[in-house]
């Protein structure tokens, strides 16, 4: 059932979630590095300086490349030096007593230069700046053996930092993980590191004493109400037909022609791009211009997509249509980055998933087969759309930004209102792509979730939407929310990056058609 009442036209702001008034996203994490020279964190204490005069020395390693992958964050060509300077300023300005080493590490193969400083510090800041799956410190931080805090750039580094923080955690690695827009954050919890020459001082206290003390920083949950939002919940045993009935098409990955069985008989059935290629040349141009020409008419604002390319677009999304229909399927999923990047293909489906959800059907980003079987289970317990996100996490607001390249604009169902959208390129500023920049509805309960089938896993959280950040890093389409329960505990449960986000309050249900489905169920927050 639809809300009773229309859904609001979204909060888009044009500087930072909780940014003050007038100043952008850049400048406000700019003057973080200020207000902490300024002494806005008060003054450091004799009392909580070392029992040791000697001097504290900590080697601050910045995982920093903005240039190798077109599809890294915060965006292509990201200014590192910049941020490696504020970043560093406000540290050393926070904390005057302690000794500094900076080492910035640009690939794997430099890893050895931050673990050469091990014999010669007392412990590590390592600061993740951008995204670079090759660049994933899952492989560093458990060598590190020291005190050690792990932060990140807010829709820089997100998917390295969750996953290898959840995987050296899973190791009973000693961390301490920092998330925050909140510069001061940071040095509250580099602080504690005064106490690292104490006796008895060891990695395991330091991570209990670093994490009391960043949980110090965080504001009061939130528990403002909700809108209304009434949703229809299906039978779980409907739901369990359903899912053995159902099938989805994986292009570009895995073995031509083959076939896979997930959970509960869930079929999937790899395609190649030359298949998908011979849909896509028998296209009717005509037609394509026409499925361009809707979409840019329905935008609220066409940015930096062009015409012609919106229009391939719809050749693509009309080819996927074909390809579909010929394998008895509405649900899809193509490894649309590679394939591009590739020229295995000549548009991104963006445009085309966004159709397909709005339709009822599914079209699923970058040929993953968990985010496909998450937003059928979503989709057959509740008729609505779910929206596959890359999540960050900013600790200092209780905020977590669902951030992605592709988005439904209706999430109450395909007879429920459409919220607005602009036509965009990739967060890779790539001229030839389009995608939708879709304006999610605020002030609505969402569940969040993935399905982890190598544990056989479903971890589920809640957050309550309030608006959209318009940030020019990470993904085009930002909802941010406020998260329902401990943010702290988010830290840990990154198997995978991506989560699936639904409207509505389904925590329950959905916990009971994984566990119906035989999948171990965690609340994750």
């Amino acid at each position: 059932m639809n809300p009773t009442s229309p859904a609001p036209r979204p909060c888009v702001p044009q500087r930072c979630y909780g940014c003050p008034a007038g100043v952008g996203r850049r400048d406000f994490l700019k003057g973080c590095g200020a207000a902490v020279a300024l002494g806005a964190l008060g003054p450091w204490t004799a009392a909580s300086q070392t029992a040791s005069e000697e001097v504290v020395r900590l080697a601050l390693v910045f995982l920093a490349n903005s240039t190798t992958t077109p599809e890294m964050w915060p965006y292509p060509h990201f200014d590192c030096e910049r941020r490696i300077r504020e970043v560093t300023e406000a540290l050393r300005a926070g904390c005057p007593q302690f000794e500094f080493i900076p080492v910035v590490v640009t690939t794997p193969a430099e890893f050895p230069r931050a673990l050469a400083l091990k014999d010669s510090v007392d412990g590590y800041v390592v600061y993740v700046i951008t995204l670079n799956w090759e660049m994933g410190i899952g492989g560093l931080l458990p060598q590190i053996g020291k005190p050690l805090v792990v932060a990140n750039e807010f829709l820089g580094g997100c998917g390295s930092f969750l996953t290898s923080v959840s995987a050296a955690r899973r190791q009973n690695v000693p961390l301490v993980a920092v998330s925050s827009t909140r510069l001061e954050d940071l040095v509250a919890v580099t602080r504690v590191f005064a106490d690292v020459k104490r006796p008895g001082s060891t990695p395991v206290r330091f991570a209990q004493q670093g994490e009391e003390v960043y949980r110090r920083t965080l504001p009061a949950a939130g528990q403002n109400p909700c809108r209304e939002d009434r949703v229809t919940i299906r039978g779980i045993s409907e739901c369990l037909e359903r899912l053995r009935e159902s099938r989805f098409l994986i292009v570009g990955a895995g073995e031509p022609g083959t076939e896979q069985t997930f959970l509960n008989g869930i079929k999937a059935i790899h395609v190649g791009f030359e298949e998908l290629k011979a849909h896509y040349q028998a296209v009717d141009p005509a037609q394509a211009a026409e499925w361009g020409d809707r979409w840019i008419r329905e935008a609220e604002q066409v940015v930096e997509a062009t015409t012609p390319w919106i229009h391939k677009a719809g050749a693509m999304y009309l080819a996927m249509r074909s390809l579909m229909q010929k394998h008895d399927t509405e649900n899809i999923t193509m490894n649309c980055l590679g394939g591009f990047g590739a020229g295995h293909i000549e548009a991104y489906p963006c445009l085309g998933f966004r159709q397909l959800l709005n339709d009822g059907q599914q079209g699923v980003c970058e040929a993953m087969p968990p985010d496909s079987i998450s937003m059928l289970m979503g989709r057959y317990l509740t008729g609505r759309p779910g929206y596959v996100s890359d999540p960050a996490l900013d600790t200092s607001r209780n905020l977590i930004c669902y951030s992605h390249c592709m988005a439904h604009t209706k999430v109450f169902g395909t007879d429920g209102p459409a919220n607005p959208f602009r036509l965009r390129t990739l967060h890779n500023r790539d001229p030839r792509g389009c995608c939708p920049q879709s304006f999610l509805p605020a002030g609505y309960l969402t569940t969040s979730f993935q399905v982890y089938l190598h544990s056989r896993t479903l971890v589920i959280h809640q957050a309550r939407t309030t608006g959209n950040l318009d940030a020019d890093r990470g993904c085009r389409t930002q909802l941010a929310g406020e998260v329902r329960g401990d943010i702290l505990k988010l830290f840990n449960h990154w198997d995978a990056w991506h989560r699936v986000t639904l409207y509505g309050d389904v925590k329950e249900p959905l916990a009971e058609l994984g566990r119906a489905l035989g999948l171990r169920v965690v609340d994750e927050a």
